[in-house]
């Protein structure tokens, strides 16, 4: 699900990245968060307002070791009662394949989500694309799509926990399709022919967030005696214009360029 930073935010720089590749919006990366900060991606750290969402962001709940560690946790006396954690890509990117290794967070009312975003804040329509983890159930994975603000879905059976250990999701974006991969199988596809696909580069997310009850039907709430916690080990994207003479293409080992 998106989330819009706010102009009062403070945005703070963070993690290790392989740059491999040419172009702003089609840079080719690869970042395994090894603990050197570079000007990457950005912490958000400002209360949010958001009728679906019961969470601030806070730069402390975003830990590196071993991977990034996104945290969320309960507060007293604000409007919101949690404390959360998103992280997003300096850069816009567009049509491409997007990988994360993640253990996304356990819990109802919790959401661990990866996504790529645009929207009326940076002057364009609402195109997103998401993998998001309900954490009252983590052997689904919730598939989501917006068009111009219109929302799209799927729920997929994993046949295994995702919050068992860190495992390597992905989705490609392409003109005129969507692919959602889980541990290297394609779990879903989504055509121009079946339905709109977003069209407009966004930036990439990744972020760990308590719902609003007004919500519960599809998340559940979250237990503010609880502390949540999510692992983001890999994160990468490479571009279909310029994966062929990438490094990634066969770091990744994947035949997405071939196609």
């Amino acid at each position: 699900m998106n989330v819009v930073w706010g102009k009062f935010g403070v945005w703070f720089i963070l993690c290790l990245t392989v740059h491999i590749g040419v172009g702003h919006a089609q840079q080719n990366f690869i970042d395994h968060f090894k603990g050197q900060v570079l000007e990457n991606w950005q912490i958000a750290d400002y209360n949010f307002t958001h009728p679906k969402f019961d969470t601030d962001w806070r730069r402390h709940q975003v830990e590196l070791g071993n991977g990034i560690n996104l945290s969320l946790t309960s507060k007293d006396n604000a409007e919101n009662q949690f404390d959360g954690a998103s992280i997003r890509r300096k850069d816009k990117t567009h049509f491409g394949r997007y990988e994360v290794v993640v253990k996304p967070a356990r819990g109802a009312g919790v959401i661990t989500g990866f996504f790529t975003y645009t929207g009326p804040y940076y002057g364009t329509q609402h195109d997103e694309i998401d993998i998001e983890f309900l954490g009252k159930d983590t052997t689904q994975i919730h598939l989501a799509w917006f068009v111009d603000g219109e929302l799209y879905n799927k729920f997929i059976d994993l046949g295994f926990d995702a919050a068992d250990r860190p495992r390597m999701y992905a989705f490609e974006w392409e003109a005129d399709r969507l692919r959602w991969y889980a541990e290297g199988r394609l779990i879903y596809e989504h055509t121009s022919q079946e339905g709109p696909i977003p069209q407009v580069p966004g930036y990439l997310y990744a972020n760990l967030w308590a719902s609003d009850p007004v919500i519960s039907s599809w998340s559940g709430i979250a237990d503010t005696r609880q502390r949540y916690a999510a692992n983001v080990r890999r994160v990468s994207y490479l571009s279909k214009t310029n994966c062929k003479a990438s490094r990634l293409r066969s770091y990744l080992g994947h035949k997405y360029c071939r196609a």
